[in-house]
């Protein structure tokens, strides 16, 4: 391991090797002058990414929802469908690392990890504009010099994160769900909502949102207090991850690929999540009618009534998007 690589950090519990640069200890729920605003935009500047944005502070109540939302059998079954995708194209673990981009792709390379035996994960970012953490790449290649690398997020949205991994050329992408089709491997194209999309660095990771310096160094991230982390989440999270690969494989033939509309909405249940948690939504749409979307979101809907969002229901014109939720922004 090279004298950069000795200074990289180990999560005690995902046990993922870490490929950020850790700051000093802020609390995240005080200390807002190390944060940007929620309702600051990124609008193409790349300034935007040198200031993380800021963490909800979500109270016992909603976390015990997320932790009774964790043993989900469609995530369970995407998941392995995904694992199985990947198995066919390198079947033994051993040769594989996952990179998983922070922090969405976290819990799933977790998993990956589980059913998938003897692969190894690690951590790094990557921003839209700025792409991939360049210095991360190379320690990466590096510490696992004999390892196929397979990026790792949790879904994808509009395809900005697997434009710019595919630009890499540095390996496949795999999500759990890619309702349009932009990634290498998926566990399936329909949209799944994942509770760990609601998962936050105070509770989960123990450092904030990465953020970007110079660059000669990896991106940096503010530690918090653990105090804040939800190790039992964490673990429960580990916990529901099915004992092995099965259910039924979706046909590669079959999956659309590449389907792209213009728009300026937030598209997906997973990403509206995003940004009901780390920006300033003003409206969340739902193809479906109240009864259903309540079945169906309720932790979406308990973090609009937080963040007092408007939701509206029966949007029929998300089906042209291919999304049964996506969410407006406030015009400036």
């Amino acid at each position: 391991m090279s004298e950069t690589a000795k200074h990289l950090n180990i999560h005690p519990v995902w046990n993922q090797k870490i490929y950020v640069r850790l700051g000093k200890e802020i609390e995240p729920f005080r200390d807002y002058q190390y944060f940007r605003p929620l309702s600051k935009a990124y609008d193409g500047d790349n300034t935007f990414w040198s200031v993380p944005s800021p963490e909800p502070d979500l109270d016992d109540t909603f976390w015990e929802k997320v932790a009774s939302s964790l043993n989900d059998d469609n995530v369970g079954e995407a998941a392995c469908c995904l694992a199985r995708e990947i198995s066919r194209w390198e079947p033994d673990g051993k040769n594989l690392v996952f990179a998983a981009i922070l922090r969405a792709g976290v819990p799933i390379a977790d998993w990956l990890c589980r059913l998938l035996p003897g692969a190894e994960a690690v951590a790094m970012s990557l921003f839209v504009g700025l792409g991939i953490d360049q210095m991360a790449l190379e320690l990466l290649r590096e510490d696992y010099p004999d390892r196929k690398i397979v990026f790792v997020d949790g879904w994808t949205g509009r395809g900005g994160v697997a434009r710019a991994i595919r630009k890499l050329n540095a390996g496949p992408l795999a999500v759990l769900n890619d309702p349009w089709g932009w990634a290498d491997f998926s566990g399936c194209q329909e949209d799944i909502f994942c509770p760990t999309a609601c998962f936050t660095g105070a509770a989960t990771l123990g450092f904030s949102r990465t953020f970007f310096s110079d660059a000669k160094s990896l991106f940096a991230a503010y530690r918090f207090p653990l105090r804040h982390c939800r190790y039992d989440l964490v673990e429960k999270w580990q916990s529901c991850c099915p004992a092995e690969i099965s259910g039924n494989y979706p046909a590669s033939e079959n999956k659309r690929k590449d389907f792209f509309m213009q728009t300026d909405l937030r598209l997906h249940s997973n990403e509206v999540c995003r940004a009901l948690i780390n920006a300033d939504p003003d409206t969340i749409c739902f193809l479906n009618d109240a009864a259903c979307v309540k079945a169906n979101y309720p932790l979406l809907l308990g973090l609009a009534e937080r963040r007092k969002v408007k939701v509206a229901y029966e949007i029929s014109e998300l089906e042209n998007y291919k999304t049964r939720v996506a969410c407006s922004f406030r015009k400036s």
